[in-house]
């Protein structure tokens, strides 16, 4: 039994591919994953980076996730990546991601790029972590990953918007979860003040107190 989690960078389709832009908005340039075994103890990692198509990748963008265009000019294609990171998830029970916007991603690529690639093998192993996580906690707005990992507790390993290391963050928030003695030390007293037995005016923020300082709640 293995359990992957995944999470992919991404840039824009420039504007001048019109066309393209209309069927999916973004070209994925990085995958990364990590895979746990039974003992919930990292196994194997994936991470590739993808060349993009449609334009390079803004400046903006390369500051963000730390890849550059030189770093993807000689990396594989898309639907190299992707049937190389499908074969890696074989032996997988589920495929967690932290929402489901990486599905929809890969779904659009596909459809975008005109690519015959089989994806319900690997959708039907598909999970949101996010949402998973999220209403265990007790809230019914979704938490970014480091609002995640912030109520928590734990430091957040790597820096954020590295693929490889989002997805071992996830899986950690995955550790504590599926640890229902951890789980409850850390959640329950979010979860009483979340959910108060007398009603209150407390907001979400009041709730979730430094947790979420300095954290932008993400938009609906």
């Amino acid at each position: 039994m293995a359990w992957v989690f995944m999470d992919l960078e991404m840039k824009p389709v420039d504007k001048q591919f019109r066309r393209q832009w209309d069927i999916c908005r973004q070209e994925v340039i990085e995958f990364g994953a990590v895979k746990l075994g039974e003992d919930y103890r990292e196994t194997d990692s994936f991470r590739r980076l993808v060349k993009p198509v449609y334009g390079d990748i803004p400046p903006r963008y390369e500051r963000l996730t730390g890849i550059s265009n030189a770093d993807v000019a000689d990396a594989a294609d898309f639907q190299t990546v992707l049937a190389a990171f499908a074969l890696w998830c074989d032996d997988a029970e589920t495929v967690y991601a932290w929402s489901g916007s990486d599905l929809d991603q890969l779904r659009g690529e596909v459809k975008m790029k005109g690519i015959d690639f089989p994806l319900d093998e690997l959708a039907g192993k598909w999970a949101d972590f996010q949402k998973v996580f999220t209403r265990a906690v007790g809230l019914k707005r979704e938490l970014s990953l480091e609002q995640a990992v912030n109520i928590a507790n734990i430091s957040f390993e790597g820096h954020q918007h590295d693929a490889l290391w989002d997805a071992r963050n996830t899986a950690e928030l995955f550790r504590i979860y599926r640890d229902e003695a951890r789980f409850q030390a850390v959640i329950e007293p979010l979860r009483a003040a979340v959910n108060p037995q007398k009603p209150t005016s407390f907001t979400l923020a009041d709730a979730l107190g430094d947790a979420l300082k300095g954290l932008h709640l993400p938009e609906e």
